[in-house]
């Protein structure tokens, strides 16, 4: 079946989100719960097919804290917002939501303040939806109990339907997977990853690192099909190696995916800034049982992947001062319909030498509409050139654009 020509018409929707890291019934980020859900069911209310929303996802993180009255906070966010059948499920982080110094006390809280279970298997309009909290044993992530539950759950779901999806969710991301995964990232962990292995059905939803959803590498496929969801606090990247840099307009952050699934077993997401109610990612995927189909694996983003592009007449702007240069660099724009995430600049000695690099990163994890980014560079004492461009996730750069810069007191 093509997926191209095949109308899409939802048979489940989900909205997954994650670290919400609520602090009180009245702060920024109970308010964005509230906003996320809202404009969900205004999104879905759109439809002219399927306008449900059948459950509302955490993936960890729902409270800063973990403290009783935080969940209360939750609990009471999640209560007023819900509508009609609407379910609510979130899965409990061994750090921010058990933050209260009495062990794995958040999991207590959770169901008290919810009613609901912390690690669960629910099954909803024929699709299998599995949470998996963190353990109550101390020092412990999870436990070889949770193990042996988890691959029970999977194989008596696909033993149902194997051409089904099964959708899991944890609060961490399966290490070596989505953006935020890795060891130099440092927000993965391999705990379930051996099982998740064996059972190309599962669609694994995780947070916990904060990195944008819109960055092309928070999809994967290979095994398995995994998704970033984002967060409700701040952005968080690693760039050049470096991990946890929380740039300039990090707080701005509210993202998460309305997730589809139709009955011939296809997927949509389509990811949004809920601030702005505006989509910023859309992927239509086949169904994930059948591996020869898989379309988001690292290597298949990467080659659809193209570097950006300076718009004509696009200048730099380089200003100095007693000991900085600021260069000033133009929006460049996407041609593969991912976004621009970095502007490296470059000042550059009359040898040819590089004597002093920087870069900025643009906000692209909410729609913003800033025409330009500034570096800050340290001012050699000699003769220098300017030179910019503008990268994609994968680093593929832009042509330079130049500039020439006097130095002080020159004529």
């Amino acid at each position: 079946m093509d997926l191209k020509t095949q109308e899409f018409i939802p048979a489940l929707r989900l909205v997954v989100c994650s670290d919400v890291h609520i602090g009180s019934a009245n702060d920024l980020y109970c308010a964005r719960l509230r906003t996320l859900m809202r404009t969900a069911y205004a999104i879905a209310a759109q439809d002219a097919q399927y306008r449900d929303v059948d459950a509302f996802l955490v993936a960890g993180d729902a409270t800063d804290r973990g403290t009783p009255e935080q969940y209360a906070a939750f609990a009471d966010a999640v209560r007023t917002e819900l509508r009609g059948k609407t379910q609510m499920r979130a899965v409990v982080a061994k750090n921010h939501d058990n933050w209260t110094g009495e062990g794995k006390s958040g999991l207590v809280y959770y169901r008290a303040a919810t009613g609901l279970p912390t690690d669960f298997h629910m099954v909803l309009r024929g699709f299998h939806i599995i949470g998996i909290s963190t353990c109550d044993t101390e020092g412990a992530y999870y436990t070889p109990q949770q193990r042996e539950w988890l691959e029970t759950q999977l194989r008596e779901s696909t033993a149902q339907d194997s051409g089904r999806p099964v959708f899991v969710l944890h609060h961490e991301h399966v290490k070596d997977t989505v953006y935020g995964s890795t060891d130099t990232d440092g927000w993965g962990i391999a705990y379930f990853k051996d099982i998740f292995e064996r059972y190309p059905q599962v669609v694994h939803l995780s947070g916990h690192s904060h990195y944008p959803i819109n960055d092309p590498r928070s999809v994967y496929q290979k095994d398995f099909t995994a998704f970033g969801v984002g967060s409700l606090h701040y952005a968080e990247l690693t760039v050049d190696g470096q991990n946890k840099i929380r740039p300039a307009d990090n707080r701005e952050m509210c993202q998460g995916w309305i997730l589809e699934a139709d009955a011939h077993n296809c997927i949509r997401l389509r990811g949004f800034d809920f601030l702005t109610n505006t989509q910023i990612a859309f992927y239509q995927l086949a169904p994930p049982a059948d591996k020869s189909r898989y379309s988001l694996t690292p290597q298949q983003q990467r080659a659809r992947s193209g570097a950006p592009v300076f718009p004509p007449q696009a200048a730099l702007c380089a200003v100095q001062t007693d000991d900085a240069v600021f260069v000033t660099v133009p929006r460049a724009q996407s041609t593969d319909g991912f976004p621009v995430v970095l502007y490296r600049a470059h000042l550059i000695g009359t040898d040819g030498t590089t004597l002093c690099s920087g870069y900025t990163i643009p906000p692209y994890w909410y729609a913003n509409a800033i025409p330009a980014y500034t570096v800050r560079l340290h001012k050699p004492d000699v003769g220098f050139t300017v030179r910019a461009a503008a990268e994609n996730a994968y680093g593929m750069a832009s042509d330079y654009l130049t500039a020439d810069v006097q130095q002080t007191g020159e004529e």
